[in-house]
């Protein structure tokens, strides 16, 4: 499950969830409002840096040795 990252509007808090995509967007923990916004996190995966390396290896099988 993905982690959503969250700001309260009331108080200003920002919290974190691990929680289905389906699931709704959940309470304040510190003030209970239920008006929160989803903050924009980058999705970091290693596949590119993975991908990139598989095709240095390729080009330049000398530099891995």
């Amino acid at each position: 499950m993905p982690i959503y990252e969250y700001e309260c509007i009331s108080c200003g808090q920002s919290f974190d969830r691990v929680m289905k995509v389906t699931e709704d967007a959940p309470h304040c923990p510190s003030c209970g409002a239920s008006q929160v916004k989803k903050l924009v996190t980058p999705f970091r995966t290693s596949a590119w840096s993975n991908f990139l390396d598989g095709m240095e290896k390729k080009v330049n099988p000398e530099k891995f040795k």
